[in-house]
């Protein structure tokens, strides 16, 4: 019985874990994901370090990783 039950809860955990390995991040393929507009920021943030302004961003400009597929 003993046996049984500790085969029962090792087959139990590795169903589990090898669920969370099949969940890798699958976000990286969705084209609707939103990433920071890299692009924007770095000109924006050249722009004002060449006019002797430092730039502070509270909500950084985002974007649709399809659109930056896009854009290119």
């Amino acid at each position: 019985m003993k046996t049984s039950h500790r085969a029962s809860i090792l087959a139990i955990a590795i169903v589990a874990l090898s669920g969370c390995a099949g969940m890798q991040d699958k976000s990286a393929m969705n084209p609707n994901r939103i990433v920071d507009d890299s692009a924007y920021i770095a000109q924006v943030e050249h722009l004002a370090r060449s006019r002797g302004v430092s730039v502070h961003w509270v909500n950084p400009p985002q974007r649709r990783l399809g659109d930056l597929q896009h854009d290119q």
